[in-house]
């Protein structure tokens, strides 16, 4: 009778510390649901250009994300209008769309119109945002930032870097001082969608820089930008001078765009500017403890390259040449 009872007794106690683990298991699962249900939901924009072994991987960096996948969506946009009909298989939470103008920022803003979460967080199709990306960034937005620049870390082909690759080492995505500027680049830019909805969407008639002139926008409506250095997406440094001129031609015709010369005289000023040592680079480069003499060297010199090229490819476009659309 005893050993009946005993077992019993232990029967009725493991019942009752079972279901006292299903009430624990139950109330917390029941706090986290109030919490996500709180927190707001995101739409991540990311536009893409025949580079979809770069996006593959995007793709799986953005599936590692902490935030809870219920609470943000993925647009990809393709942007390449001799293959409107590419197709992938996707998670869930993904789309696939497509928009025909020609441009990134033309791309972003279809991912806009389509966007259905209360914040945009708009990456590139090269980028690997860290798995807390989202997570970290809405914890700033909560707690009381509007539009927030987040930090692009730099990655490397291998230990020794070329002559193109120290250049972006001390050039590439000075993400602090954009947001000291009130501006931020693409590639790591999350913002609440009413600060859209107050300035207005990119300006697609840019190739390159509407990030920036919408930053300006912004700050002009008075909505002030964060610098976020935990909301991180790794970015691969550019390895070659073809990418790095390229772009130099597309900054030229966004130049010309956003700042015309206004008279003859103001353009002579201009190009004149143009070609002048940059003394102004020499003072910071020589102030960056990061840096050796030698990467300071490369990218001192590269910067003098850039400047002079720019310089010349806006006077092919006054000249009539056509802008630079990759």
């Amino acid at each position: 009778m005893a050993e009946i009872f005993m077992s019993r007794m232990w029967s009725a106690k493991r019942a009752f510390y079972i279901l006292r683990l299903v009430e624990v298991t139950a109330l917390k699962y029941e706090r986290l649901l109030k919490m996500a249900n709180q927190l707001p939901s995101v739409s991540v924009i990311v536009p893409t250009f025949r580079d979809w072994e770069s996006l593959e991987k995007t793709i799986r960096a953005i599936q590692k994300q902490t935030y809870s996948t219920r609470l943000f969506e993925v647009i990809l946009v393709n942007n390449d209008a001799e293959n409107m009909h590419a197709e992938m298989a996707l998670p869930d939470n993904f789309m696939l769309v497509n928009e025909s103008k020609p441009g990134s920022y033309a791309a972003r803003n279809r991912g806009i119109d389509l966007a259905r979460g209360d914040v945009l967080a708009f990456t590139d199709s090269d980028c690997l945002p860290e798995p807390d990306w989202l997570e970290n960034a809405v914890r700033h937005l909560t707690n009381g930032a509007q539009r927030l620049a987040g930090r692009v870390r730099l990655y490397y082909r291998g230990s020794r870097l070329n002559w193109v690759e120290k250049y972006e080492k001390a050039y590439a995505f000075p993400q602090r001082r954009y947001a000291d500027e009130g501006v931020s680049v693409t590639a790591n830019m999350i913002v609440w969608r009413y600060c859209f909805d107050r300035v207005g969407k990119f300006n697609d008639a840019l190739f390159s820089g509407g990030d920036t002139e919408w930053g300006r926008r912004a700050l002009e409506a008075n909505i002030p930008i964060r610098y976020a250095p935990d909301v991180v997406v790794l970015h691969p440094a550019r390895a070659r001078m073809i990418d790095l001129l390229t772009k130099r031609r597309r900054l030229a015709a966004a130049a010309l765009k956003i700042n015309k010369p206004r008279n003859s005289l103001a353009l002579f000023m201009s190009l004149f500017r143009g070609v002048m040592p940059p003394t102004k680079h020499f003072r910071r480069l020589y102030r960056r403890t990061d840096l050796t003499l030698n990467e300071k060297a490369c990218a001192l010199a590269l910067v003098y390259l850039f400047k002079i090229y720019g310089t010349w490819q806006r006077v092919l476009l006054l000249l009539g040449r056509h802008p630079e659309r990759r």
